[in-house]
């Protein structure tokens, strides 16, 4: 008798629990599905499912307007929506030819909102550089190689996002260990090399020497090579940057970033997956 009632007892514990685990993963996904949602327009209904034929396909990868790929991008297309992956590309079947409009949404990336024409067959219009996607605020473009005759030598780039001037005071190089290698600005006249690379870079002596980069601007700039032994390893672009305020009270932003130190191989693109 009491063997009998213990069993009954464990069956619906049993029975409460999965209960509880299918509620609590139904939760669990509806939050996140409510999540994800919130980047696009509340009133507009999207389907990841819906059943179209159409005759067009389209594929491509996402880039910013440095032509780097922007991995696990949203895209949005004909109320129909598709995850980029870790290389930035995605592809779509059985969209209607005729113009249409592709937003983007990717994290540190202002949202992107552009008209295409899909033509039947396959479309691979191109979304990097004046095509590509802007930072929210600031972005630095950065890669660096070798050369077997013993030097070092890479891109640094910067886009601005934001309406407003931003001043960059430094750009440092370092090598693996954190040392300072060379200032990209400081250094070797860094700062008239990038005022002229565009009429619309300037560079001021007050409080503190920067460049002052206008607002929806991007430009790459090769630094010069460097003689010397580098050791393989992560090498890393160390900009100091600020608004004017912030560049008035000499308080400035960091943002750091690593690459690689690898043999010129790729010198005529190094923007790939």
């Amino acid at each position: 008798m009491h063997s009998r009632f213990w069993q009954h007892l464990g069956k619906w514990l049993l029975v409460l629990i999965l209960l509880y685990l299918v509620g609590a993963y139904l939760t669990v996904f509806s939050i996140i599905i409510r999540s994800e949602m919130n980047i696009l327009d509340a009133e507009r209904a999207v389907s990841a499912l819906m059943d179209t034929k159409g005759s067009s396909q389209l594929q491509t990868r996402v880039c910013s307007v440095f032509g780097d790929p922007i991995c696990h991008a949203v895209v949005m297309i004909q109320n129909r929506l598709v995850q980029a992956d870790n290389t930035g590309f995605f592809a779509m079947e059985n969209l209607q030819p005729g113009r249409s409009t592709i937003e983007i949404f990717a994290g540190g990336y202002a949202k992107y909102r552009r008209e295409i024409n899909l033509e039947p067959g396959m479309n691979s219009p191109p979304l990097k550089y004046d095509t590509g996607l802007w930072p929210q605020e600031f972005l630095v473009d950065f890669h660096v190689f070798y050369k077997e005759t013993g030097e070092v030598l890479g891109i640094a780039g910067f886009a601005n996002g934001s309406d407003q001037p931003l001043y960059i005071h430094r750009a440092v190089l370092l090598d693996p260990k954190g040392k300072m290698i060379i200032d990209l600005l400081h250094d070797h006249d860094g700062f008239a090399y990038y005022a002229g690379l565009s009429s619309r870079i300037n560079v001021v002596d007050e409080p503190q020497k920067a460049l002052v980069w206008p607002g929806r601007m991007w430009q790459t700039g090769e630094f010069p090579p460097i003689a010397g032994y580098f050791s393989p390893g992560l090498y890393t672009l160390e900009v100091h940057y600020g608004f004017l305020d912030e560049h008035e009270q000499g308080e400035y932003r960091v943002i750091r970033l690593t690459d690689h130190l690898d043999l010129e191989e790729n010198w005529s693109d190094p923007h790939l997956p």
